[in-house]
């Protein structure tokens, strides 16, 4: 088996990375290759996209009749760690079906971390690593770098012990086996036991963590979300860490998050003003989001879709604490939300209208190539739509 992978491995991977490289240019792509894992069905079934599950469903289906063949010459993670050394070889016998059955319970009611870690999401992450800036691409592809340094230690330690997409097809596959077997299991089988309580465990955790989340008040005022996200709770249920909105990102403005949105915001995307902007014209990240957590707006709606505010810091506007010619923000803001007024000794000033501001971060971009940095966006009154006349 092991030569037939390495034949298969290259070919493969390069048509995985092909097809996820793909989605730069046709962003939907990336929503479609990556809904294929069916450990996005926590991230969707609250939602009306349950639909996209069904794409999943073919690998199910094989699952149950051929138990791991996804991952064994399909699954580029799995393929490349077949192309490197390992020093001992891997068992078959997975200790993980426990570990899923817990992160499957927890993603009902909160965080999907099976799909956080699922395989074709980590190679989509690092293949956004490779089309992105500095920090995207160290955080994503960490993830990687860590499951290939554990497979030279043990061969496809990651597949066998942690990976949640092939403990699912255990799981599917041992549905099969268990309706063949001629001796039924009593109810009070110790591994159904474990099972059940595990899976209860993982429930349980999940509603404790969301009902946290809930009392936890607040986020941090800069944590600017992209265009069409759904509301912080919901957003970060349903946001899976995938990068694909990073990915396509035409400015290279969205960024993934550290603590700003708590620990349940880790690595979810975040507007960063001072790297790039929200283009007026771009609506890729709607577009490119699997599990909908960004819903796609088309371009009307967009432009009038608010993430923030910006607002003016007069002491360190050079124009306002200064009297110095300056109205770079007027000039590049693309919705009028900027006007002018003479300050006490007849200099023209720059003066934010809140309610035309959409907090696209161009204003604050090239404010910020000055050395004062005096507009700063922030999510206030962040998710609402603008009627622009």
């Amino acid at each position: 088996m092991m030569k037939i992978n390495k034949i298969i491995a290259l070919p493969v991977i390069l048509a995985w990375g092909v097809f996820f490289y793909l989605q730069f240019e046709c962003p939907f792509l990336s929503a479609l290759g990556q809904n294929l894992s069916p450990n996005f069905l926590p991230s969707i079934i609250r939602h009306e996209f349950f639909w996209l599950f069904w794409l999943a469903f073919p690998l199910l289906i094989l699952s149950f009749f051929k138990g791991r063949f996804f991952c064994w010459y399909l699954c580029p993670v799995g393929l490349i760690q077949d192309l490197l050394p390992g020093f001992r070889p891997a068992r078959i016998k997975t200790i993980n079906t426990l570990l899923f059955l817990f992160l499957f319970g927890f993603g009902f009611f909160s965080l999907n971390l099976l799909a956080i870690f699922d395989p074709l999401v980590s190679v989509n992450r690092a293949v956004t690593a490779l089309h992105t800036r500095a920090l995207a691409a160290v955080v994503f592809l960490a993830p990687v770098l860590l499951i290939l340094l554990l497979n030279t230690w043990r061969k496809r330690f990651w597949c066998f012990k942690l990976c949640p997409l092939g403990a699912l097809f255990d799981w599917v596959t041992k549905l099969k086996t268990g309706f063949r077997s001629p001796e039924r299991k009593q109810a009070s089988d110790p591994g159904r036991r474990r099972a059940l309580l595990t899976l209860g465990g993982g429930l349980a955790a999940g509603l404790a963590w969301h009902l946290f989340n809930r009392w936890r008040t607040g986020i941090h005022p800069r944590l600017i979300r992209p265009p069409g996200a759904l509301p912080e709770d919901e957003f970060t249920d349903c946001c899976v860490r995938c990068g694909s909105c990073i990915g396509v990102c035409l400015t290279g403005g969205l960024q993934p998050s550290l603590l700003e949105g708590g620990p349940e915001g880790l690595f979810t995307p975040r507007l960063v003003p001072a790297a790039g902007e929200c283009d007026e014209f771009c609506n890729k990240c709607g577009q490119a989001c699997p599990t909908q957590a960004i819903r796609y707006l088309p371009l009307k709606q967009k432009r009038d879709f608010k993430m923030g505010t910006a607002r003016i810091n007069r002491d360190r506007c050079i124009a306002w604490s200064q009297d110095k010619h300056c109205l770079v923000c007027e000039e590049y803001c693309t919705y009028q939300a900027i006007r002018t007024e003479k300050n006490r000794n007849g200099i023209d000033c720059p003066v934010m209208i809140p309610d035309l501001c959409r907090g696209c971060g161009l204003c604050e971009k090239n404010c910020f190539a000055t050395p004062f940095h005096a507009i700063i966006v922030f999510n206030e009154d962040a998710g609402r739509m603008i009627k622009s006349g």
